[in-house]
């Protein structure tokens, strides 16, 4: 057997408190504090996101390349063009 934590399944509270707290908290932190695992929430937020407008991520997790960089004070380099889809014009 594996040493996974059985998660519960989740209700209507669960579901008010996701719709309530989604911008404000990562989906990590919800998961946590309500017991249930973050699929879960993943599997609440898309199901009210199809009958819902749900708002915006207010919170998100910093990018830690991001975070070095700037902690090291480099600044970084422009992003790469993308390459065009599609076939190339024969000459």
């Amino acid at each position: 057997m594996t040493g996974r934590k059985r998660s519960r399944p989740y209700n209507v509270d669960d579901v008010r408190y996701v719709h309530n707290h989604y911008a404000e908290m990562t989906a990590s932190d919800i998961a946590e504090k309500l017991g249930i695992s973050r699929f879960q929430v993943s599997k609440i937020v898309s199901e009210l996101r199809k009958h819902i407008d749900l708002p915006k991520k207010t919170v998100r997790r910093p990018n830690p390349i991001l975070k070095f960089l700037e902690e090291e004070g480099i600044e970084p380099k422009e992003a790469a063009k993308t390459k065009t889809k599609g076939k190339r014009k024969k000459s």
